[in-house]
């Protein structure tokens, strides 16, 4: 999950999922475990945007995930 945004100046961006104090991972598979609200922030001296993003992980009828 990436999450990106333009502005001047640049601002920093985060990705995390709500109620966890990890970031969300940056790549890989997706497993049901990764399912899930998540909060995504860019901020730069003028202020700063939220947007929230809800993860729906569909797995293949027999496979468990990791």
């Amino acid at each position: 999950l990436s999450c990106q945004a333009d502005g001047e100046p640049p601002p920093v961006t985060r990705c995390a999922r709500q109620g966890a104090n990890a970031r969300a991972r940056a790549s890989g598979a997706a497993s049901r475990h990764d399912a899930g609200h998540y909060l995504c922030q860019a901020t730069n001296r003028h202020g700063a945007a939220v947007r929230s993003v809800t993860v729906t992980v569909e797995c293949e009828r027999g496979h468990r995930g990791a």
